[in-house]
């Protein structure tokens, strides 16, 4: 009986001693695994500053490129019509030039008196040397392009300084001349013009 209880006992001492060595080893082995994991962590974060800091040192090496910002200038626009032309006119701030269908306003218009009626707007403003303009006109005759051609920088001029409304209103130059060529009518010569009365 006495041998029976020793044998008892050594095996509950085995298992308590195993338990011990094993508690014993777990914290050393967690010990061991944190520094290899601090190890394997290491180049990691040294890897990453190396990056970090080839992508800082390429930005700071590039001069700033300095802004450039070109001024444009502003366009006022207009259209103007007379008879059977329409103008299309755009005015800048300038020196006085004229262009109108990619020629100079005195080799376009040949007579004195269209030149003339195409400046009246400018004249009566004080604006004619304030201004560049270009127009593009298209239809009917000279006269009627000139008259087109008046009406387009009247409306322009006021989109350029709506403080000149009044005078070119006043003036007449905003109003759309509404007068045409009257239809030919069957029986006549022209709209009104009758043939000759013959008595035999």
């Amino acid at each position: 009986m006495e041998e029976v209880k020793e044998k008892k006992t050594t095996k509950k001492e085995v298992k308590v001693e195993e338990k011990a060595t094993k508690t014993a080893k777990k914290p050393a082995e967690k010990v061991e695994k944190a520094e290899k994991v601090i190890k394997a962590e290491k180049p990691v974060k040294e890897v990453k500053a190396e990056k970090a800091e080839k992508e800082v040192k390429p930005a700071a090496k590039k001069p700033a490129k300095a802004k450039t910002v070109k001024a444009k200038a502003q366009l006022f626009q207009g259209t103007g019509r007379r008879k059977s032309s329409v103008a299309r006119v755009r005015i800048t701030t300038g020196t006085g030039k004229i262009e109108v269908n990619g020629e100079d306003l005195k080799s376009y218009f040949d007579l004195d008196t269209l030149v003339y009626i195409v400046k009246q707007p400018l004249v009566l403003t004080e604006t004619e040397n304030n201004v560049d303009i270009v127009a593009n006109i298209y239809g009917g005759g000279k006269a009627g392009q000139a008259g087109a051609l008046r009406h387009g920088i009247a409306r322009a001029l006021i989109e350029f300084r709506p403080e000149l409304r009044a005078e070119l209103k006043k003036a007449g130059f905003l109003t759309r001349d509404s007068r045409k060529k009257e239809r030919k009518k069957y029986g006549l010569k022209k709209a009104r013009r009758a043939p000759q009365f013959s008595k035999r």
